[in-house]
C-alpha cells in the first residue's frame, strides 16, 4: 500500500512520491486548472508547491507569474533548477507565517494536498486573504477523509465539511466543490 504520510517525508523519495504516476493522473494539474477557471495572464501563489507539478502547469498554460512556496529548501531548489528558463516562475522559501507575496496580487492561491499539514491554519488563512486579488479565488485540493489508496491515514486528513467551515469562519464562501479520482476533492473559495 502506498502512503504519502511517513511523519515528515524523508530527502530521498520525496519527489517522485508527489509525481507518482497514479497521483499525477488524479490530480491531472493542466485540466484541474481549466475546470476551475484559471487562465492565461493570470497570477498564482502555489502554496507548498513541492516538485511544482500545479506550478508548471500554470506556467504551461500561460500564467503571467507563478509564485511556488515551500518550507522545503531542497525541493524548491530542485524546482527552480528545473525551471530556470522559465522566467514566470519564481520559487519562494517560506520560513515562519509570512508570504513574500504583495498584498492583493495573487488572482489564484493553491493548495494542494497542504492545509492538512499546516500547525496554524487561521494564520494561514489571513495571509492568503491578504495576498489574493480582489476578485481572486483560493483552490483548494485534499485527501477525502477516508481510507484511500493513497495518502495520509484518516486522522491526519481534513474532511470537506471540516474544510468550509473554517474557510467561512475565516470570511470565505465556496463557490465549487468536486471530487478528482477515489482519493482528492478539490473545492474553490472566494471573498
Amino acid at each position: 500500500e502506498m502512503s504519502e504520510y511517513d511523519g515528515i517525508i524523508g530527502k530521498v523519495g520525496k519527489r517522485e512520491k508527489l509525481e507518482n504516476p497514479a497521483r499525477v493522473a488524479e490530480l491531472d494539474p493542466a485540466g484541474t486548472l481549466k475546470r476551475i477557471g484559471f487562465h492565461a495572464g493570470q497570477t498564482l501563489c502555489d502554496i507548498g508547491a513541492g516538485g511544482g507539478l500545479f506550478s508548471l502547469a500554470a506556467v504551461g498554460l500561460g500564467a503571467k507569474t507563478v509564485w511556488a512556496t515551500d518550507t522545503d529548501p531542497d525541493i524548491l531548489a530542485d524546482l527552480k533548477a528545473r525551471a530556470s528558463s522559465l522566467p514566470n516562475l519564481q520559487t519562494l522559501l517560506i520560513d515562519g507565517d509570512a508570504y513574500p507575496v504583495a498584498d492583493e496580487s495573487a488572482d489564484w492561491i493553491l493548495l494542494v494536498t497542504t492545509l492538512h499539514e499546516v500547525a496554524e491554519k487561521e494564520v494561514l488563512l489571513y495571509e492568503m486573504r491578504r495576498m489574493l486579488a480582489p476578485d481572486g479565488t483560493v483552490c483548494l485540493i485534499e485527501f477525502i477523509k477516508a481510507r484511500t489508496p493513497m495518502g495520509p491515514p484518516p486522522e491526519h486528513r481534513l474532511g470537506a465539511q471540516d474544510v468550509e467551515k473554517l474557510f467561512s469562519r475565516e470570511g470565505f464562501y465556496k463557490v465549487s466543490e468536486f471530487q478528482l479520482g477515489e482519493n482528492f476533492y478539490c473545492q474553490t473559495y472566494r471573498l
